[in-house]
């Protein structure tokens, strides 16, 4: 489990590179709603998305079948259901951002 975590803070850390750049956009409502939308849909689909992506990793090559077997498939829930929340964060920091 400690690797989703590390992957998730990189993952949060690289969305929050993504928000620096996106800060000089002048339509920040199209970027935070896109955000908040590819977030919110992670989070209502995330068990199910994790179990097919789980299960066309235990059909792929042994290295990579192994590399995610070793999180597991609750892992993998927890892996995407974390990447929806950083989503749908960062698309109401960008969205609450181009109101100032």
């Amino acid at each position: 489990m400690r690797w989703v975590i590390a992957l998730l803070v990189v993952l949060a850390v690289w969305m929050a590179f993504m928000l620096y750049v996106f800060r000089p956009l002048p339509d920040r409502l199209l970027f935070g709603g896109f955000f908040l939308a590819i977030g919110i849909t992670n989070l209502l689909f995330y068990r199910a998305a994790a179990r097919k992506f789980f299960a066309k990793t235990q059909a792929s090559p042994p290295f990579v079948a192994r590399v995610w077997a070793y999180g597991g498939e609750k892992g993998v829930q927890v892996l995407f259901f974390g990447i929806g929340i950083i989503f749908a964060v960062a698309g109401c920091v960008v969205m609450l951002a181009g109101h100032t």
